[in-house]
């Protein structure tokens, strides 16, 4: 014979709704931390392909008056280097590019009291 050592729960329909409700929205505030996160990766990532943009054109600015002439493997290094260095300088948000463009998309969007 088996014995509750819990008294049974049974929520009224007005206590049931609210338990809903909070669920629901909690679910949406998750959705609205996730989206917010993956915007700002985006805009990271634009800044990022930004700074990569401004550092291969300072590159052809530079000529190749080395003492060793510049190879195929020299340069796709440089490349590597120069995708590197812009991933880099854009994750540690000091150019604003990212936080700029994040607080333009936000505002479309219509949440003005984003800062």
């Amino acid at each position: 014979m088996p014995t509750r050592l819990l008294p049974a729960f049974s929520p009224s329909n007005a206590e049931s709704e609210n338990i809903v409700n909070r669920l629901e929205s909690a679910a949406t505030v998750k959705r609205g931390v996730e989206r917010q996160a993956k915007l700002k990766n985006a805009c990271q990532g634009f800044e990022a392909i930004f700074l990569n943009t401004i550092l291969q054109e300072m590159r052809k600015s530079l000529t190749d008056d080395g003492i060793l002439p510049t190879s195929s493997a020299m340069r796709t290094w440089r490349q590597l280097f120069d995708n590197q260095l812009a991933e880099s300088l854009a994750s540690r948000q000091e150019m604003g590019v990212a936080k700029m463009l994040y607080q333009q998309l936000r505002e479309m969007e219509g949440d003005k009291n984003f800062r």
